[in-house]
């Protein structure tokens, strides 16, 4: 059978695992992407388990009248979309099933930690597949390289099954290549420890806990492997960087959040190469997070994007209903009165409000949390979590992750995806808009925060280490005497452009979005399909 991409996947049939929803995601992938059609196939491996209980009887007639009525929806003479077998297979099988397939579906509804997804992992020897999990598996705690779905959401897991399908075969290894490592570390022997550890039964203090929260410090080397096939020595580089976290450590107070002067020293050189662009972007207010970086050359994008500052001077300020500056007083107001004491303080960001209880004692801080929360709802604001914060927004359809692209598409013009390389590191805010057009860090201490970045780093010292790496790799290049396109304007123009721009509309940048991940991916993705039909042959 020609042109055939393969899914394969052991499964028990216990109720709790989503088969039903694995095959009416499937179901959506060729109704809403119809070129997948006589090219890939599901092999749905179902060994029987308690078939003396009904309700698995129930279950294997549900699985098997479905099975039926998709195959007679969709088969063609010489193909059938769902190969369904409901009996054992031999060791040897499995592992081949394994080895040959292109993505492994592990998605059950609620599940342990579910073996099936490290026995993926450790058959893929060949050509590098892409493994998806289900948050309701246990392994998807540690298997951040896979892709994530939600198995209860029919649709966005059929276009997770898609992405995983175009999937570029270097993100591919990549993804792989983390996973099996970490598979490898983490033996039964390490597990074991780990637990004897965790129980105080055996003393490892001098040995790294396999288990342990803290990440791994990373080196220069360690980012060939994350940014080599990201950065060519032609494209433009926009990075992208939050402030608190990211360029300047977590503080009890914002303004004790000072960037070290080395990263200091590394951005400024690094804005100094005509093709490098750098945008900083921040929960701050404008004039804030400009004061705390203290460089000229950047752009920066205060109050979550809805201000932003290029560095000639032109400058866009999305607009907010008139009668939110009245209602944010009041809710200062109020907050100060409620909830200011016992270490928590309102700060006032101009058209942002931000509520912090770091300092209050961990014995009161649920009630003031919780009090605060009722005024900001009473006051018509929805409370929006930070990190020992909660903020109150602007009622507007803006975020950092719009903000990002309306930076790059102001800096490049319209067709930006075509010229430019970008490289985002910061919080989970702008990550759903720059995925697939981006290569993004998520900056979290902890390793099992979930996320949709394609890496993580820990802190502000991780952060510093990569932009080293970036500068390193941005000297090879040969010299070049072009500049930024929003710095070589003359200073008459850059006069004129000096304003407020309220101009914009939005729904053409997720289209222009959209359209270039899926391009990206398919291209990626087809030769893998033509190989394959190649190797048939």
């Amino acid at each position: 059978m020609d042109n055939f991409s393969y899914h394969t996947e052991l499964v028990l049939l216990p109720f709790r695992t989503g088969l039903v929803h694995r095959i009416l995601a499937f179901e959506r992938l060729l109704e809403k992407y119809p070129e997948h059609v006589e090219k890939v196939t599901l092999m749905q491996i179902s060994v029987p388990s308690r078939t003396d209980v009904r309700e698995y009887r129930q279950l294997k007639e549900e699985m098997d009248q479905l099975v039926g009525r998709i195959n007679g929806r969709f088969s063609m003479p010489n193909w059938s979309p769902i190969r369904y077998i409901y009996g054992g297979v031999t060791q040897e099988q499995l592992a081949a099933f394994y080895r040959d397939s292109a993505v492994a579906l592990v998605t059950p509804l609620r599940d342990g930690m579910n073996l099936v997804a490290k026995e993926y992992v450790a058959c893929q020897i060949k050509e590098p597949g892409v493994l998806i999990l289900s948050p309701f598996a246990g392994a998807g705690g540690m298997m951040h390289e896979a892709l994530v779905v939600n198995p209860y959401e029919i649709d966005k897991a059929a276009d997770t099954i898609h992405r995983a399908l175009h999937m570029p075969l270097d993100e591919r290894e990549l993804r792989m290549k983390q996973l099996r490592h970490r598979e490898q570390q983490m033996d039964v022997n390490h597990w074991m420890n780990s637990f004897l550890a965790s129980m105080g039964a055996v003393n490892n203090s001098d040995e790294a806990d396999p288990l342990s929260t803290k990440m791994t410090p990373l080196t220069l080397d360690d980012f060939d492997q994350y940014l080599n096939n990201h950065i060519d020595t032609i494209c433009k580089l926009s990075l992208i960087l939050d402030y608190d976290g990211t360029l300047a450590p977590l503080t009890s107070h914002p303004d004790l959040a000072i960037m070290p002067e080395e990263t200091k020293r590394v951005l400024e050189r690094l804005s100094n190469m005509p093709d490098v662009n750098i945008a900083i972007i921040s929960g701050r207010s404008l004039e804030n997070v400009r004061k705390m970086v203290g460089l000229d050359q950047l752009t920066y994008a205060g109050s979550h994007g809805i201000e932003i500052l290029h560095p000639d001077g032109t400058k866009f300020v999305h607009p907010v209903p008139f009668e939110y500056s009245e209602k944010l007083r009041e809710l200062l107001q109020e907050l100060e009165k409620e909830v200011g004491h016992s270490g928590a303080w309102v700060e006032h960001k101009g058209v942002l409000l931000t509520f912090h209880f770091r300092e209050t004692p961990s014995q009161q801080r649920d009630e003031i949390v919780r009090r605060a929360c009722e005024i900001f709802k009473a006051a018509g604001f929805e409370p929006h979590e930070a990190h020992m914060a909660i903020e109150a927004k602007p009622p507007v359809k803006w975020d950092q992750g719009r903000a990002c692209i309306h930076i790059l598409r102001t800096m490049y013009g319209a067709d930006w995806s075509e010229r430019v390389r970008i490289v985002y590191a910061g919080t989970e805010a702008a990550m759903q808009a720059l995925s697939g057009i981006a290569c993004t860090f998520r900056v979290d201490s902890s390793p099992t925060v979930r996320t949709g970045a394609n890496f993580r780093l820990e802190g502000p010292d991780a952060v510093l280490t990569m932009l080293k790496w970036v500068e390193k790799q941005m000297n090879k290049r040969s010299p070049r005497l072009t500049r930024s396109p929003r710095l070589s304007r003359s200073p008459k123009h850059q006069r004129k452009q000096n304003t407020l721009d309220y101009s914009l509309s939005f729904e053409d940048e997720e289209d222009n979005v959209g359209n270039t991940s899926a391009n990206f991916l398919t291209n990626g993705r087809h030769k893998r399909l033509n190989s394959n039909s190649l190797n048939s042959n």
